[in-house]
């Protein structure tokens, strides 16, 4: 048993967790999965698939790891690249494709067909307008610098719904569905019966939440993961994480991740349909008992009530069911008011820190929030702020959370002239 094979092996059965073993957790291990399939374990998994007219391969890698994806896939191959497939147009998925194209121009061979949903064009052409944005999201999630990709090769053969794409002997059937993005595609390949998921499957709780990014697509996504599961795949790869080997496995994967999502979905709708508040709706919906114990389903990236939000996006738009916050006033005139009603800044920062002791994280941060907006330059509501979204931030299971509440750690202590205290989840 390869390296890959027996750390999924663990995974699956709970004997290593997603908490050990973080499905971006970019490792650079690669093995060949099934035959002439090689699989990499990088951030963004890719595949690459050998056939009678060269490499084709499902995904890239990211823009950021371009250069150590291609020379890993020359390791496995000296092939031509004949295609290469994007499940989406994120840019850890579909960015390595500039050193590929390099290097087909170096050896004076043509350059490799790109296949991609007829959606991914416009996502690029917006990735083009919100450089800055994006930029500041990524240095939030995951609390490092980023450096937004500003070259990107677009698709040569669009599809909208279905596309065969044939090398060799070798068949690619290509299916269009939405789920974490309204460009995705799962590829199946049915002579090598391996099932290529994209981030339809990562390892975690579905990643259809993301607070900071663009709406993504639940109950979709639970139909395109039962279709997955009709196919018959003895080998999942996924777009993040371990592969999942044996057909019964597999199905078992595609078809629980889709009841989680379904779930959400039925649960957040009934509750719309009576006429709850948002609010009460992400304090109230959970996802089944017996699929959020899953290896397979932790929320160690993206998390249920952030879900949530999103069907509520989808389904009902922005309004929360709150008249105040139709047309609020600014955050910092709500909380000069409270600071008044408080006695001034003092009270409510001594307050913070009393809940901050009582293990009442969700509502110190409220206070904390309130003391900064109210009074900016206030060193002493900084660092309480600080010393709140440190503890909030290490108990925070997903990333999307972790980063959120650690970037505003830091900028508390930036604010406050302090070094925020060590990030214990990277020490």
């Amino acid at each position: 048993m390869g390296a890959i094979r027996d750390q999924s092996e663990k995974m699956f059965t709970g004997e290593i967790s997603t908490r050990q073993f973080h499905p971006l957790t970019s490792t650079g291990e690669y093995e060949e999965v099934a035959d002439g399939v090689m699989f990499y374990r990088w951030f963004a998994n890719v595949t690459a698939v050998r056939t009678r007219e060269g490499l084709v391969l499902i995904d890239t890698g990211g823009y950021f790891n371009q250069d150590a994806t291609l020379e890993l896939i020359r390791k496995f191959s000296p092939d031509r690249v004949n295609t290469a497939i994007y499940t989406h147009g994120h840019v850890d998925h579909a960015c390595g494709m500039p050193a590929i194209a390099a290097e087909a121009q170096r050896n004076k061979v043509a350059r490799p067909r790109v296949v991609g949903h007829r959606a991914i064009a416009a996502r690029f052409d917006r990735y083009k307008r919100t450089i800055g944005y994006n930029n500041i999201v990524n240095t939030r999630q995951f609390n490092r610098p980023s450096a937004w990709p500003t070259e990107y090769i677009y698709p040569d053969t669009y599809f909208d719904s279905q596309l065969n794409v044939v090398a060799g002997d070798d068949k690619f059937d290509c299916h269009h569905a939405r789920g974490e993005t309204d460009d995705h595609c799962w590829v199946y390949i049915p002579q090598r019966k391996v099932l290529c998921t994209g981030d339809f499957i990562i390892w975690a709780a579905p990643n259809a939440g993301n607070p900071q990014k663009v709406q993504r697509y639940a109950r979709e996504w639970a139909e395109a993961l039962r279709a997955m599961a009709r196919t018959g795949a003895e080998v999942l790869l996924p777009g993040h994480g371990y592969p999942v080997f044996g057909a019964i496995r597999v199905r078992q994967v595609l078809n629980d991740t889709a009841n989680y999502l379904q779930s959400l979905c039925d649960q957040t709708i009934a509750m719309m349909n009576a006429g709850a508040p948002m609010d009460e709706i992400i304090h109230t919906v959970k996802p089944p008992p017996n699929l959020a114990e899953k290896p397979w389903l932790q929320p160690v990236y993206d998390e249920p009530e952030f879900i949530v939000r999103n069907i509520w996006r989808l389904e009902g738009g922005w309004y929360d069911g709150t008249p105040a916050n139709l047309k609020p006033a600014t955050d910092a005139e709500r909380a000069r008011e409270i600071a008044t009603l408080a006695g001034g800044i003092g009270p409510v920062v001594a307050r913070a820190l009393e809940k901050l002791a009582a293990g009442e994280l969700a509502l110190a941060c409220h206070l904390a929030d309130w003391a900064v907006a109210a009074a900016p330059e206030d060193q002493s509501a900084h660092e309480a702020r600080m010393k709140i979204y440190t503890a909030r931030a290490e108990q925070e299971q997903s990333t999307m959370a972790h980063g959120i509440f650690r970037s505003a750690a830091l900028e508390s202590a930036q604010k406050a002239g302090l070094t925020a205290p060590q990030d214990k989840r990277s020490a």
